[in-house]
């Protein structure tokens, strides 16, 4: 019996970056959704050529020179502030982990609306900036003030909307004045590249990543609750359901989450003692513990162990934790990792679902073989 021709493969279209899987396209200039992958999520500071990138719109073009901010609304005195203005005021440093909204979001079913995220949309920085709450103190907030809209340079469509709209976001008047909410214009040491909000942005630590609105311009203080698309509709909790008219729950503090960095999902393990790492981290609360079970998948009952936690750096920065454990026997397992924050938050098996398919905090589970004599390099 003859053998088949082989044919030749197809052209590799990975070399094409629109093709690469998102944790491996490069960043550029008008980078919209760059993924980090879970093994380089392994330092207390993310460096910026690996920390995530989400955005809805392409990367304006500002500069330093024309750059200015306007404070206006339900304030005594409306302000206009220049770059040099901003850096000459007191700044602060804050490491400060920040999650999309919609992190791991391709494991939500039925499938959600939105960019379909692995869980490589999370990173943490070291930001420095200075506090908005400065700012609004001499623009001088009357206590009429509800919420503060922050107002980005990027403009753009989104689906089933007529025209043009910039990307903005609220915050309650309370978290708004918070000392730790910063107008930032550096990054890990560095001014801010244009991926990243250059020259400022606004970062607003516990909350998710839409919050910290990037390429600031405009802080628009308001007596009554914001209803733009972004807060009502594009990262609100819209349940099964619900009625279009009925006021929707808007995503605000990140919930308590944990990942498994290594092993990687699918990995191929050697029989032996093996380190299990991971991060964790929540917006409402220090965490406090990491339970971690290794069970395989044949049904057999799951048993926690609790997993050493490294210091954070900050309140609001992630933890890294690991386990020292044995895997004795060739089989097939699942590693999952549940984070509780000092609130008593834990993560649940599955989170309820929403149409949107936000603040996903399910249970990070890893399905791993383990073989005698496995490849060698995946003994920690």
């Amino acid at each position: 019996m003859s053998t088949p021709e082989r044919k030749p493969a197809p052209p590799a279209e990975a070399e094409d970056p629109r093709h690469l899987p998102l944790e491996r396209r490069p960043p550029t200039a008008d980078a919209r959704c760059v993924e980090a992958s879970l093994p380089s999520l392994v330092d207390e500071v993310t460096p910026t050529n690996r920390f995530f990138i989400r955005s809805h719109f392409a990367v304006p073009h500002l500069t330093r020179e024309d750059w200015q901010l306007t404070v206006s609304g339900e304030v005594e005195r409306p302000l206009v502030i220049r770059y040099d203005d901003l850096r000459s005021l007191p700044h602060r440093d804050l490491v400060t982990t920040m999650e999309c909204a919609g992190n791991s979001r391709s494991t939500v079913r039925p499938k959600p609306e939105g960019v379909l995220w692995g869980h490589g949309a999370v990173s943490t920085g070291k930001w420095r900036g200075v506090p908005l709450g400065l700012l609004l103190e001499r623009a001088g907030v009357r206590t009429t003030a509800r919420e503060v809209v922050l107002r980005g340079a990027d403009r753009g469509r989104e689906p089933g909307l007529a025209g043009e709209l910039a990307y903005e976001m609220s915050l309650p008047v309370e978290k708004a004045l918070h000392p730790d909410t910063l107008l930032v214009d550096e990054m890990n040491g560095t001014p801010l590249p244009p991926a990243h909000g250059f020259p400022v942005r606004a970062v607003v630590p516990g909350y998710y990543g839409m919050a910290s609105v990037k390429w600031l311009t405009d802080v628009v203080v308001l007596d009554q609750p914001f209803d733009g698309y972004f807060r009502t509709r594009a990262y609100a909790y819209i349940r099964e359901g619900q009625r279009t008219n009925e006021p929707k729950e808007p995503a605000a503090a990140i919930r308590v989450k944990s990942l498994v960095n290594w092993p990687r999902e699918g990995q191929i393990l050697a029989t032996g003692p093996h380190v299990l790492r991971g991060v964790a981290w929540s917006g409402a609360a220090p965490i406090v513990r990491v339970d971690v079970s290794i069970s395989p998948t044949t049904g057999a009952g799951e048993v926690w162990r609790s997993a050493q936690l490294h210091p954070a750096p900050t309140r609001y920065a992630w933890n890294h934790w690991e386990l020292f454990c044995d895997l004795p026997d060739p089989g097939f397992y699942v590693i999952r990792a549940r984070a509780t924050d000092e609130l008593g938050n834990t993560q649940p098996v599955e989170a309820e679902w929403n149409f949107r398919g936000i603040g996903n905090n399910s249970i990070h589970c890893v399905p791993v073989e383990v073989q005698a004599g496995g490849p060698p390099d995946s003994v920690e």
